[in-house]
């Protein structure tokens, strides 16, 4: 025989106490285990929801693609825009004129404040990341807002990326 889980009545008895005195128990259908489960699952969502970012924001970076992947090789600090809905074209404008003017409209040998041109910043990145030898790709640019999926801007490197060992390197096309 299997024990009968504990059940209180309306006046506190529980079902043991009824059974003892030969009553009759009209089970609740009701799983103690999915209940917790629920009150659980109840305040992760109050916890995700609370913690929840609040305020609209775009990003911006660039991306090397690949046959099965993207790689993002730089990001740009967080546009600023005031609504997720209504900005997604405001996003887009700002991070394009980022791209653009960061690698002088997506010239990967444009030379930097740093010094270094725009693609030996990418392929020290890459390198760093353990991607030492690329041979011909294009670098493009995405936004995302909102945490949204991450779309294409137009802006496009001029040139074709190879690096080798994390220097920059011109592309031989074969």
């Amino acid at each position: 025989m299997f024990p009968i889980p504990a059940i209180f009545t309306d006046n506190g008895e529980d079902s043991q106490d009824i059974l003892k005195r030969g009553g009759r128990l009209q089970a609740l259908l009701v799983d103690p285990l999915s209940f917790k489960m629920r009150l659980f699952l109840l305040g992760l969502v109050f916890v995700a929801s609370a913690s929840a970012r609040s305020e609209p924001w775009c990003r911006c970076a660039a991306f090397v693609t690949y046959k099965n992947s993207e790689v993002m090789v730089y990001e740009a600090p967080e546009i600023t825009i005031t609504s997720c809905e209504d900005e997604a074209n405001t996003c887009r404008h700002s991070c394009t004129n980022e791209l653009n003017e960061m690698s002088n409209n997506g010239d990967l040998w444009a030379v930097q404040e740093s010094g270094e041109t725009v693609g030996q910043y990418i392929c020290k990145y890459l390198a760093d990341h353990y991607f030492f030898s690329i041979n011909n790709h294009k670098v493009y640019g995405y936004n995302e807002v909102c945490g949204g999926a991450w779309e294409f801007t137009g802006v496009e490197s001029q040139q074709m990326l190879c690096c080798e060992g994390g220097e920059h390197k011109h592309c031989i096309s074969a």
